[in-house]
């Protein structure tokens, strides 16, 4: 019996052997088809990584260059400060004014304006307008004394 089962039987991956011929360009065409998929997955995910190395990159740089303009500007602050310093210190050692002194000095003046106007209108209201008078004395006949020596020199 073991040779009647023998000769029925169908040696193994036979089966496989006939259908290869009938399959074979369809599991050629599925493995291509799912090799198209990895393949976009894989470039998907390469460019998704891409991007977000690219967007990493940015931000560092950013981060970066904000750090570098923060102290570009501290640094330039600090310089302008000392820089005015030193200005104020020069003109102090010169004896020029500063903008404060300018002020009060100017709020002074115009004080001392306005008590000067008060006193000249004060005292036009105490004298009434009294007309002018000739004096003729010693000091008002010197000037002609001296125009008449000169014109008798002249002559």
């Amino acid at each position: 019996m073991a040779t009647s089962r023998s000769r029925t039987r169908k040696p193994a991956g036979s089966s496989a052997g006939l259908r290869a011929p009938k399959e074979g360009p369809k599991a050629f065409q599925d493995a291509v088809v799912e090799g198209l998929k990895l393949l976009g997955q894989s470039r998907s995910t390469a460019q998704r990584r891409v991007r977000d190395a690219f967007e990493n990159a940015q931000q560092t740089l950013q981060s970066r260059v904000g750090g570098a303009r923060e102290q570009a500007q501290e640094t330039w602050d600090n310089l302008e400060a000392l820089f005015q310093s030193r200005v104020q210190r020069a003109m102090h050692q010169l004896g020029v004014p500063t903008a404060e002194e300018i002020r009060a000095l100017t709020r002074r003046v115009s004080e001392l304006n306005d008590s000067v106007s008060k006193i000249v209108q004060r005292q036009r209201a105490a004298k009434p307008a009294a007309p002018a008078k000739r004096t003729r004395g010693k000091a008002a006949a010197a000037p002609r004394r001296a125009r008449a020596r000169r014109s008798k020199t002249a002559g």
